[in-house]
C-alpha cells in the first residue's frame, strides 16, 4: 500500500473525510510529488471533529425549522382566534335565536346533525367535544393535560351531585322547593349564575376540542371542528339565555305584581311567616276576594271600578280543600263588620239615594274612591279594603287578601295556556248584551269544547239570553278549568306570554313575603276538592229583594264543612255588626236580567265542581 493511501484509509476510520479535509490532503499530496527533497509526508492535520446537531442548527435547514415553527405557532394562535371567534358568534347566535323564540326541535335537529357529520370524519375529538357539551368538561378526560382531566371529573361529579340535590328538595318538599321560582332575590341571582355557567361551559367546549386535538390535522378538518364547537355552543349558550332570561322575566313579574309587605297597608293582613316550617299554623283557612272588571277600570282602580264579578276562594290550609262563594253583583243592602268607618257610616247596610244600581255591592269600590276617600285612610287600596269588609259582611268570612282579575288579561293568559276545554251545556251568544246588540256568533252545546280565549270569555260572560246567576255558575267553571288545566309543560313552553299576561292581568295585596307558603298551598289546591255555593234568587238565603245575609252566612259555614276534609276545622269568620232590614215588599219582583227560574245547575248549598260543571245540557 503506498503511503499517499494510508491518510485515506484513516480517515475513513474515523468516519470519512470531510469536505474542507479533502483539500488539504490534495494539496499535501501535490506538494509532496513535486518537491525534490520530499522523502516523507506529514502527518495529517488533526481537526476537531464537529457534532452533527450543531452542523444542522448552523445550516440551511436550521432557518427552514424555525421558520416550520413560527409558523405552526402562528397557525395554532390563528385557529385559536378563529373558534374563539366562532364561539362568540355561537353564543351571540344563540341568545338571539332564544329572544326570537326559535323551534327548539328545528335547532336540536340541526345540531344533531352536524354532531352525527363530524364524529364520522373527526372521530375521537368529536366525540369528546360533543361530551363536554352533554356534561361540561366530561370530554377534557380525553385530554394529555392531567390538570384537564382533574377539571374533566370535578366539573361533571359537581353538576350530577346538583342535579341529586334538586331532584331530592323537590320529591321531599315540591312546595317549597317550588318557592325558589316567587323570591326575588334567588331570582335575581339565579339569573347571573345561568349566564355565568353558560359561558363557562361553551368555554369548556372549546378548550376540549382544542386540547383534544390532533396536530396533524389540515385545514378541512380544522374548519369541521370549528363548525361543530359553534354548533354544539349554539346548543348551550341559547339554552343557558333562555333559562335566564325565563329567570328575569319571572323576578321582574314578582316585582311587578307583588308588593314589599311594607310597601302595603291593609285592615286585614294575617300573620304569616313564610321562613317557619309550617307558615299556616295560625291560620287554618285563607279567604281571598276574585274581582273581576272591565279592561278600562281594572288598569285604573284607584280611580274606580265597577267590579263584573266577585267571588271569595276559601282555602283550608291543611288539605287545600277550596270553596268558592260566588256573590251576585247586585247585592242590595250590603253589611259591614262591626266597629268599621263603613258600619258607623252605613248602619242600616250600604243604601243611599238615587238609582238602587248606584248602591250594589259591585259599585262599593267606585264608591269608596270617589265619594268616600276618608272612611278608608290609610289603605293602599281603599277601593278594594271596602269591598273586602262588604264581602266580609255578606259571607261572614274574614277576607285577607283580594286579587282583581282584568278580563282582558284573562283572555290572553288563556291563549297563552292554549285555550280551556269546558262543557257547554246550552247555546250561548257570543258579543250580544240585554240592550238588544246582536251576537256576532254562538257557541253550541256540547262536552269538552275546548275554546280560545275570546270564546272563554263569552262563556263566562254571556247572558243576554240566560242570567246573571246563570253566568256566575259558569265562571266558577271556568276558573276551576284554568286551575284544573295548567300544567308545567304548557306554563314552560309559554311562559313569556303567560307572564305578561299575568303582569297585565293582576293587582292584588298580597306581598311577596308570602308567595313561597302561598305556592305550597296552590299545589294542595290543584289536586283537593273544589265546591261551589252559588246565591242565586231563592238559594242558601239570597233574594234579590229581602236577602237574608244570617242565613247566607249559615250557608256559607255548611258549604265550607262540607267540603273540608277535616271537619272539625271552624272556618275563621266574623258576624257583622248590623243586619240590613230590605224594605217591605207585598210582592218579590226579580232581579235585574234574571230568567223565570233558575237554571238547574244552581242548587241549594255547595255543589261540587265536577259535577256542577259536567256535560247535563238543559
Amino acid at each position: 500500500m503506498s503511503d499517499d493511501q494510508q491518510p485515506k484509509r484513516a480517515a475513513k476510520r474515523d468516519g470519512g473525510p470531510q469536505r474542507d479535509l479533502d483539500g488539504i490532503y490534495r494539496s499535501e499530496r501535490h506538494g509532496a510529488r513535486d518537491s525534490d527533497d520530499a522523502t516523507t509526508i506529514r502527518p495529517k492535520r488533526q481537526l476537531p471533529r464537529t457534532d452533527p446537531a450543531l452542523e444542522v442548527s448552523s445550516g440551511p435547514a436550521a432557518s427552514s425549522t424555525a421558520t416550520d415553527r413560527v409558523a405552526m405557532t402562528r397557525r395554532g394562535r390563528t385557529a385559536l382566534f378563529v373558534v374563539a371567534a366562532l364561539v362568540v358568534i355561537a353564543a351571540a347566535f344563540g341568545i338571539t335565536a332564544s329572544l326570537a323564540g326559535m323551534q327548539a326541535a328545528w335547532v336540536v335537529g340541526v345540531i344533531a346533525t352536524i354532531a352525527v357529520i363530524c364524529v364520522a370524519a373527526l372521530g375521537s375529538t368529536a366525540l369528546l367535544t360533543i361530551a363536554s357539551t352533554i356534561l361540561p368538561g366530561l370530554g377534557l378526560l380525553g385530554a394529555r393535560s392531567r390538570r384537564a382531566k382533574v377539571v374533566g371529573v370535578a366539573l361533571p361529579v359537581a353538576l350530577l351531585a346538583l342535579i341529586a340535590w334538586a331532584g331530592f328538595s323537590a320529591s321531599t318538599d315540591l312546595g317549597r322547593f317550588a318557592g325558589f321560582a316567587v323570591n326575588p332575590t334567588q331570582l335575581r341571582t339565579l339569573t347571573i349564575a345561568l349566564v355565568a355557567a353558560g359561558l363557562l361551559w361553551v368555554t369548556l367546549i372549546a378548550g376540549t376540542h382544542i386540547l383534544t386535538r390532533p396536530t396533524g390535522w389540515g385545514v378541512g378538518r380544522r374548519a369541521l371542528g370549528a363548525v361543530l364547537v359553534t354548533a354544539m355552543s349554539f346548543g348551550v349558550a341559547g339554552s343557558a339565555a333562555l333559562a335566564a332570561r325565563y329567570a328575569f322575566d319571572q323576578q321582574k313579574l314578582v316585582t311587578t305584581v307583588f308588593a314589599d309587605e311594607n310597601d302595603v297597608q291593609s285592615t286585614s293582613r294575617p300573620s304569616i311567616n313564610g321562613t317557619e316550617k309550617d307558615p299556616w299554623k295560625n291560620t287554618p283557612r285563607l279567604n281571598v276576594m276574585l274581582v273581576g272588571a272591565d279592561s278600562a277600570d281594572a288598569r285604573n282602580p284607584l280611580n274606580g271600578l265597577r267590579a263584573d264579578t266577585i267571588m271569595v276562594a276559601s282555602i283550608d290550609t291543611a288539605t287545600g280543600a277550596t270553596t268558592i262563594v260566588q256573590i251576585p253583583r247586585n247585592v242590595q243592602y250590603t253589611p259591614f263588620p262591626e266597629g268599621t268607618a263603613l258600619a258607623e257610616q252605613f248602619p242600616r247596610g250600604f243604601r243611599g239615594e238615587g238609582d238602587p244600581a248606584e248602591w250594589y255591592i259591585n259599585a262599593l269600590w267606585d264608591k269608596a274612591v270617589m265619594e268616600y276617600p276618608d272612611l278608608m285612610q290609610g289603605a293602599t287600596y281603599p277601593g278594594a279594603e271596602a269591598m273586602k269588609q262588604g264581602v266580609q259582611g255578606i259571607t261572614g268570612l274574614k277576607i285577607d287578601y283580594f286579587v282583581l282579575l282584568n278580563i282582558d288579561g284573562v283572555q290572553r293568559l288563556i291563549d297563552a295556556m292554549g285555550g280551556v276545554t269546558v262543557n257547554i251545556n246550552e247555546r250561548l251568544p257570543i258579543a250580544s248584551n240585554t240592550t238588544g246588540k246582536r251576537p256576532t256568533g254562538w257557541l253550541e252545546p256540547g262536552p269538552d269544547q275546548h275554546l280560545g280565549g275570546y270564546d272563554a270569555m263569552w262563556y263566562a260572560r254571556s247572558r243576554s239570553t240566560t242570567s246573571d246567576y246563570a253566568r256566575m255558575a259558569r265562571q266558577s267553571c271556568l276558573v276551576n278549568a284554568i286551575i284544573k288545566q295548567a300544567n308545567p309543560k304548557t306554563m314552560l313552553s309559554s311562559y313569556e306570554a303567560i307572564a305578561a299576561a299575568s303582569a297585565d292581568m293582576v293587582m292584588t295585596d298580597i306581598p311577596q313575603q308570602v308567595l313561597e307558603p302561598l305556592v305550597s298551598l296552590s299545589l294542595k289546591v290543584k289536586d283537593a276538592k273544589v265546591s261551589r255555593l252559588v246565591f242565586s234568587p231563592g238559594k242558601n238565603g239570597y233574594d234579590y229583594n229581602r236577602p237574608d245575609f244570617e242565613v247566607m252566612q249559615e250557608s256559607v259555614q255548611e258549604a265550607i264543612r262540607s267540603t273540608s276534609v277535616n271537619p272539625s276545622i271552624t272556618p275563621k269568620s266574623t258576624a257583622p255588626a248590623t243586619t240590613a232590614a230590605a224594605p217591605p215588599s207585598a210582592t218579590p219582583s226579580p232581579s235585574p236580567g234574571t230568567s223565570s227560574s233558575a237554571p238547574p245547575d244552581l242548587v241549594e248549598g255547595a255543589q261540587g265542581v265536577e259535577d256542577a260543571c259536567a256535560y247535563n245540557p238543559v
